[in-house]
């Protein structure tokens, strides 16, 4: 029996594993994905997720994946460009990282094993098992070779991503938000010329490009919503002809070599969901999705899970009953 199960071990289910566990609480982690794998992300983590970060102790982990540390942020209206740096957090953590997420996540689950959490990777998560009283008491789960595990824990928690099965398997609610307003496509580039956060806007046109890892830069480029079709038809075509119009970053890609695939998605509406019920928990885009020119995604799991770890083990250690310690969360 767990204390807690938390399904998704990505940046949002990992970081949570590791502040239970060093607070003394039994915790498993599942994620049908094996470590070490890619997923579709942003990347970057501003200062507040940095301090995060290093509160848990992983600074000097996150320095070592190698991408670099970034002070100052442009944002370039063609007419007028903007660039600064973020004040200094109370810890005086002033920077940024856009770490490859194939290399920060299995970082983030190594470390919460370490702090004693169990971690089944390649197992996808079914349904939540009830208990005789119909409470949620633990999750049932299944292997690519199809054998099956029902897993008692007395918390669950969904970290599993915008399509959340956890949460449409508790019936969490969906509110506010609306539909997507733009479609996005990055990829990435060997010796591009680029060495903080740039940011484009221009009519119709959002692009974003950024160092990354392994000397790689991070190039994104967002549409309106509408164009979605057009884009898709000729993603390369699409990409290029939207960076032409910004010469100073079309000079930089003409010198570049594309090292990867295209990624991208016109799947970016925004809702918020119900973020706990009787024995369960959301946490990072299972709760709630942005659009992400933001770039706050990965942050925000960082500081939501210190809330929700909070509760967790004020419900669990007697503080106040666990119900009200999810509610406050929610």
């Amino acid at each position: 029996m767990f204390d807690v199960a938390i399904v998704g071990a990505r940046c949002a289910g990992s970081a949570l594993a590791l502040m239970l566990a060093r607070e003394g609480l039994k915790v498993i982690v599942v994620d049908r994905a094996v470590f070490p794998s890619d997923t579709m992300s942003g990347h970057y983590i501003q200062p507040a997720g940095v301090s995060c970060l290093r509160r848990l102790g992983l600074y000097e982990d996150l320095v070592g994946l190698g991408a670099p540390a970034q002070r100052t942020m442009s944002l370039d209206f063609g007419s007028v460009v903007l660039s600064g740096s973020p004040a200094p957090m109370p810890d005086g953590t002033d920077v940024g990282f856009a770490p490859r997420r194939y290399l920060f996540d299995p970082m983030l689950a190594e470390a919460a094993v370490a702090a004693g959490a169990s971690l089944r990777e390649g197992t996808s998560y079914l349904e939540p098992v009830p208990d005789a009283a119909g409470r949620i008491a633990g999750i049932r789960t299944v292997t690519p070779l199809g054998v099956a595990e029902t897993i008692g824990a007395q918390v669950i928690v969904g970290a599993d991503g915008k399509r959340s099965r956890v949460a449409r398997t508790v019936g969490a609610e969906v509110y506010g938000g609306g539909p997507a307003t733009t479609c996005c496509y990055y990829t990435y580039f060997e010796g591009l010329d680029v060495d903080h956060a740039r940011l484009f806007v221009r009519e119709g046109l959002f692009c974003v490009a950024m160092p990354c890892a392994n000397g790689l830069s991070f190039l994104a480029v967002a549409w309106p919503r509408a164009s979605f079709a057009e884009v898709r038809r000729d993603i390369d075509g699409s990409y290029r002809r939207a960076i032409a119009r910004i010469p100073w970053l079309a000079d930089r890609v003409s010198a570049a070599r594309r090292a990867e695939r295209y990624v991208g998605t016109g799947d970016l509406d925004a809702f918020f969901r119900t973020a706990a019920g009787d024995g369960w928990a959301l946490l990072g885009d299972s709760g709630r999705h942005k659009d992400p020119i933001t770039a706050q995604g990965m942050t925000d799991a960082f500081l939501d899970a210190e809330l929700l770890a909070e509760a967790i083990v004020h419900g669990l250690d007697g503080v106040k009953p666990i119900e009200s310690a999810l509610a406050d969360y929610g």
